[in-house]
């Protein structure tokens, strides 16, 4: 019988981000893939991920490429091994949070990496469809009510990718939609620590047969689901 003494869930959205970890730690846990498009719902990405939990055998932790993601992680049960998840709300705080500092979320922003932009149910794919069956004009208006609360769109250089490959995409979007395109530099600290420990105030780890609650994940309530990454 082989013994693998970790694994990792993790979402297809920070696809390039962990495999820069893990080639950077030289760690390698075999790795399960979950498609980003179930960020939309958390009860489906509860469930997913629950059925991804029940399935692995013979190892002593399994590692979440995941923060709060909208309450999605709360009621997760270690069925079959510790669970070690990062204390952070989404997918983007941890790659634009800095070590010791605490996380401070821009407002009215609707954040974009290229892991996001390449999911099958992106905001660039929803453009392209409802370009395709409303026309340009329509679209336009469509997307102006849905981005309302929104300013800027930001692209993370989280240095895992050429930047320039999204960059011309992001611009295109920006200018159709009247919202301002920044720029932001990420990091992938939080990543590189997940797969190297020490699992400390960064973390939380739930016992083999325990539950996770909204305070595992150091919320005192909670989350409201933000922008689905």
């Amino acid at each position: 019988m082989i013994f693998v003494s970790d694994a990792i869930i993790a979402c297809q959205t920070l696809h390039d981000e962990l495999n820069l970890a893990m080639h950077e730690t030289g760690c390698r846990p075999p790795v399960i893939w979950v498609e980003s498009d179930y960020h939309n719902d958390p009860n489906q990405l509860r469930a997913k991920l629950q059925e991804e939990i029940d399935s692995l055998k013979n190892i002593d932790n399994i590692l979440f490429v995941y923060g709060c993601c909208g309450n999605g992680l709360v009621g997760l049960k270690a069925s079959t091994a510790n669970l070690i998840i990062p204390k952070t709300e989404d997918c983007i705080s941890m790659v634009l949070s800095r070590p010791d500092e605490k996380f401070e979320r821009h407002k009215q922003t609707y954040f974009l990496t290229k892991g996001w932009m390449e999911g099958s149910k992106s905001i660039f794919v929803e453009y392209e469809h409802a370009l395709k069956r409303y026309g340009e004009k329509r679209t336009k208006r469509l997307f102006e009510v849905m981005l309302k609360h929104y300013h800027y769109f930001m692209l993370i250089d989280t240095g895992a990718y050429n930047l320039e490959d999204c960059l011309r995409k992001a611009e295109e979007l920006a200018q159709n939609t009247a919202l301002e395109l920044v720029m932001a530099k990420g990091d992938i600290w939080f990543l590189k620590k997940l797969l190297t420990g020490p699992y400390d105030e960064d973390f939380c780890v739930v016992p083999k047969g325990g539950t996770v609650s909204i305070t595992h994940l150091g919320l005192a309530h909670t989350v409201p689901a933000h922008q689905a990454i």
